[in-house]
């Protein structure tokens, strides 16, 4: 065992490092291509995205008592919409790119493993049923806004170019000016006048 410890201790060699660096970027190549797939489908896919794209079937509507404004109506009938779609049946119908965003959702219940919406906005069962739907959609297009980068139109990658070249030239010739002045200062003795 305690040569086992002496081996972790000592530095690797050049050697050894050397072949992990280029495990290391093996592995980054790869995954990059792999996201960059990943993020590609994901657009794809948001481009078919609309309310049908998540059925009704696959989530669990339970109503209950609602409070507040609404009179004698809401404290007789069982108005307010709670529903959880479990995230099993959710991940076949969204992108990799997005279950990570779904977790983190603050919507997300980790003990069933769900995300759970609850409306009362209505004195109607399916007006709030329907608005659970739309808080889905919702946070499904705001995860996928937040995790999904656009692509940049080929006109804009030319005028970044563009830019960046006209930055480089405005530094060169600025460090250019910079040198010069400092040569005329070494040329003329310091910059002193003696009389």
């Amino acid at each position: 065992m305690l040569h086992v410890l002496k081996a972790w201790s000592k530095p690797p060699s050049r050697g050894q490092l050397a072949l992990l660096q280029d495990c290391r970027t093996y592995s980054s190549r790869s995954t990059s291509d792999s996201e960059a797939a990943d993020l590609d489908a994901a657009r794809e896919w948001f481009q078919r995205f609309n309310k049908s794209t998540i059925p009704e079937k696959i989530a669990k509507t339970e109503f209950s008592r609602s409070s507040g404004a609404g009179g004698q109506k809401v404290n007789k009938t069982s108005s307010k919409a709670t529903t959880v779609w479990k995230l099993d049946a959710l991940y076949p119908r969204v992108p990799k790119v997005l279950h990570q965003g779904l977790q983190d959702s603050r919507h997300y219940v980790s003990s069933s493993n769900s995300i759970k919406m609850q409306c009362d906005s209505s004195r109607s069962q399916s007006d709030n049923r329907a608005e659970n739907h739309q808080k889905l959609f919702d946070e499904i297009t705001r995860i996928y806004k937040q995790r999904v980068p656009g692509i940049t139109p080929p006109e804009q990658l030319k005028k970044i170019e563009q830019l960046k070249k006209s930055e480089n030239t405005a530094r060169l010739r600025m460090k250019k000016l910079h040198g010069n002045k400092k040569r005329s200062r070494s040329d003329g003795g310091g910059g002193r006048r003696v009389d």
